[in-house]
């Protein structure tokens, strides 16, 4: 072998070996991402504790929420600046709302998604420090058929009724999207007390979107 073929041999074997590194830390950084399409919905809690819902929105003080054509509902969370950008493009568009397509990471289950958009690393227990609120909570039932939300304030164990999220509202005017293990969010909705209900958890997000890590 000249020296010729000697350097092609390991020119491409050392071309292979980045192509494989290239590979693998491509799909190391987009794990977890995908593509989400669905409606999203501002629901904001006022003064007197009333749960006001739109469709159509241009900014929200409350909390956003996507209704994915998957079936699953997520509260929606980013950057302060790309959730603005979020809610501008609620708007329909002759008459007809078109689903958005969301790059972003999932987390939770079915009584309890989240979807963090790129430019907010999803979180986990630990990553802010503990707190202790006490409020209402509210169910969120998905309306998928109208790409809309119906939230209500339960007066029993909701644990029978189909998959759907919750929110737990503060007499400061805070509100929070509550998530946690699956057996944090059974334990909540297996108590049909829902006002002055007091959790513990760690607080995450911004003014975009907050979370409730209940442990």
């Amino acid at each position: 072998m000249n020296t010729i073929q000697m350097n092609t041999k390991y020119l491409s074997a050392a071309l292979g070996i980045f192509i494989l590194f290239f590979v693998t830390y491509a799909l190391s950084r987009a794990e977890g991402e995908h593509i989400v399409r669905g409606n999203i919905v501002c629901i904001e809690i006022d003064g007197e504790g009333n749960a006001n819902v739109s469709e159509e929105f241009t900014r929200c003080s409350g909390l956003v929420y996507m209704l994915g054509v998957d079936g699953k509902i997520y509260s929606l969370h980013g950057s302060e600046d790309e959730m603005k950008k979020i809610n501008a493009s609620s708007k329909t568009r002759m008459g007809y709302r078109l689903p958005l397509r969301l790059k972003g990471t999932e987390a939770g289950h079915q009584r309890a998604w989240r979807l963090y958009t790129p430019s907010l690393e999803p979180q986990g227990e630990g990553a802010s420090k503990m707190v202790t609120v006490t409020g209402t909570v509210l169910c969120i039932f998905p309306k998928f058929g109208d790409g809309n939300i119906n939230p209500m304030v339960a007066t029993a164990p909701c644990n029978e009724y189909e998959d759907h999220a919750h929110v737990i509202y503060t007499s400061e005017g805070q509100t929070y999207a509550i998530h946690g293990p699956h057996e944090k969010i059974t334990a909540i909705e297996n108590t049909a007390n829902r006002k002055n209900v007091t959790l513990s958890g760690y607080v995450q997000g911004n003014n975009g979107g907050w979370i409730l890590y209940v442990n």
